[in-house]
């Protein structure tokens, strides 16, 4: 019998999905891998709504991983469930066949900060699958470079003076949002960051009550979006202005683009997606008070994930609204 704070007490960190598109990985706030079916989940809509007692709403494994720490950051590469803990990222071999994390394969140990015994912890992975390079955003303000091909760290990237937050990338750009306040933008070549923004120096952007902290930025070619403290707001790359700031009322911790919407998430009850003229377009509700994590992909099943304070993960097949509810555990 599932332990029953666990019920009501539960925090989504993290989510990533299979390479093969099939399942559903969730970390939790303490230190277990939810694994949910996507063909189950996606097929059991077809008949229309699902009744919260059958199966698909629930995982089909409950891996604990560690009890020193949540799960912060989720990746996954070819066959292993990347996991990021305090001062290590762990590799899992995953088997698609048997539906179940396997054994702990490879451990990758970031270097430990030299005032403090304490292994900062890593709050979030961004994967650049080609280049089978990792990078990790971790609390000791540093974003380090992993190759998973052997496992060794290559680079690491400094510049901010407080926490990471939030890595994205698109191709060799990166970029990474942090608790000083600032959005560092970086090329994977270089050591040096590119650009440097401080979104809580523009007027239109100040959200005094919330602070000057960024939880979240995502990238793409030619556009990136940001936010936390100060408002969500639509950047273009090359001339680093600031064309859009969105009516998102919280803070942000989660964005992201789907084609030409753009979304975001944080505290209060909508993911809100928005056209790139700052229109909204779709609001979603969640079961929590806050979304702390975006999961999606378009084939071989049609999904969006958003998870965060809740036990509850709610689940578009359609990217516009909310159509099933994944429980984690069972009361």
């Amino acid at each position: 019998m599932v332990d029953i704070k666990r019920c009501f007490y539960t925090t989504i960190h993290s989510q990533t999905i299979s390479s093969d598109g099939r399942f559903l990985f969730c970390g939790s706030n303490f230190g277990e891998i939810l694994v949910y079916s996507i063909e189950r989940i996606t097929s059991s809509n077809d008949n229309g709504t699902i009744e919260l007692e059958k199966l698909p709403t629930f995982p089909v494994q409950v891996f604990p991983v560690t009890e020193r720490c949540a799960i912060y950051s989720l990746s996954f590469h070819k066959d292993f469930l990347i996991v990021g803990l305090n001062g290590e990222i762990w590799g899992y071999q995953w088997s698609s066949k048997s539906a179940s994390i396997g054994k702990k394969v490879w451990v990758v140990r970031l270097p430990a900060p030299p005032e403090t015994a304490d292994m900062s912890e890593v709050n979030y992975m961004w994967l650049n699958a080609a280049e089978e390079t990792l990078y990790a955003g971790c609390g000791d303000n540093i974003m380090y470079a992993v190759s998973l091909e052997d496992g060794k760290v290559v680079r690491d990237f400094r510049g901010h003076t407080d926490y990471i937050h939030c890595v994205d990338g698109c191709g060799s750009k990166l970029a990474t949002a942090s608790e000083d306040g600032l959005v560092m933008l970086w090329d994977s070549r270089q050591k040096q960051f590119t650009a440097k923004i401080e979104p809580h120096t523009k007027p239109l952007l100040q959200r005094p009550e919330f602070g000057r902290w960024q939880g979240t930025v995502s990238l793409t070619e030619d556009w990136f979006v940001c936010g936390g403290g100060p408002r969500f707001s639509l950047w273009h790359l090359r001339s680093l202005e600031c064309t859009v700031d969105f009516n998102f009322s919280d803070r942000v911790h989660v964005s992201g683009f789907i084609d030409d919407v753009i979304y975001a998430g944080g505290d209060g009850p909508m993911l809100c997606q928005y056209n790139f003229n700052g229109d909204v377009t779709a609001e979603i509700p969640i079961s929590g008070p806050s979304a702390y994590s975006v999961a999606l992909q378009t084939s071989p099943y049609k999904i969006m994930a958003i998870a965060g304070a809740s036990s509850q993960i709610d689940v578009c097949t359609n990217f516009t609204y909310r159509d099933i509810i994944l429980n984690t555990y069972k009361k």
